[in-house]
């Protein structure tokens, strides 16, 4: 099967998902009593000081910006989030679809598009290749005991192995929450199963991403709050360390 059929099946099935996900989010929202149909709209933009995912450095040596927008009514939200390098290497160009249903409290299932376009090209050819896409499902712990999990498999996509398979790397990350007076604290741990196409950068599995992540929230004006966050970053298998600073607008 020639490359171009691929990506069109590959295609096909992105948008008959995609399809389905807006049925269901419509007939469910007809469903729903008048105390879920709060619906509203929220954006924002990160900025941080470089651009590292799950352990792995995306950004290059240059600081990302990284805009996002929503819409949530009842248990579902779409979105959409990205991310731009501001260096001039190019690296970390990021531009992301997702849809999230959460039945309870403490559990949601998320299928986000991954979409990596390269700025240096007239034509990225975003209906045919370059996507990858993911289901997710996260676990947020319960109230005496907040243990979150997250495991992540990619199912359709550029995820492949050296002969064309799809690959299905999958990664599972644990973390928990402390709240340490004004700020807080999040320690996480997470690995990479089955990446035998190398998505991770591994050969194949490993422990990636360990770390502890710092936040709070900056009075600025009576009305206004900065949220602002850094991140120790370890990533055992590649032997890197990363130390990263941001703030939310």
């Amino acid at each position: 099967m020639n490359t171009l059929l691929k990506s069109k099946i590959r295609l096909k099935h992105f948008l008959i998902l995609s399809c389905l996900l807006f049925t269901f989010t419509g007939y469910a929202q007809e469903e729903e009593t008048d105390e879920k149909k709060t619906s509203n709209w929220d954006l924002g933009a990160s900025f941080q000081s470089r651009y590292i995912w799950r352990g792995i450095n995306l950004g290059g040596n240059s600081a990302s910006i990284q805009p996002s927008i929503s819409y949530s009514t009842g248990i579902f939200t779409i979105g959409a989030w990205g991310a731009y390098s501001v260096g001039s290497d190019q690296l970390g160009q990021e531009a992301d679809l997702y849809v999230t249903i959460s039945p309870l409290d403490f559990l949601s299932f998320t299928v986000t598009d991954y979409f990596f376009p390269n700025d240096r090209l007239p034509d990225n050819d975003y209906f045919h290749q370059g996507h990858v896409l993911e289901i997710m499902a996260s676990f947020s712990g319960f109230e005496k005991f907040p243990l979150g999990v997250s495991v992540a498999t990619n199912i359709v996509g550029a995820d492949k192995t050296e002969n064309g398979d799809q690959s299905f790397s999958t990664y599972v990350e644990a973390s928990y929450p402390i709240n340490a007076g004004f700020v807080d604290l999040r320690l996480f741990a997470g690995a990479v199963f089955g990446d035998k196409g190398g998505y991770y950068q591994t050969e194949g599995s490993g422990v990636i991403n360990l770390g502890i992540g710092v936040s709070k929230s900056i009075q600025i004006t009576e009305k206004w709050i900065l949220p602002v966050d850094a991140a120790l970053i370890f990533n055992p298998d590649s032997e890197n360390i990363f130390i990263t600073f941001g703030f939310t607008i």
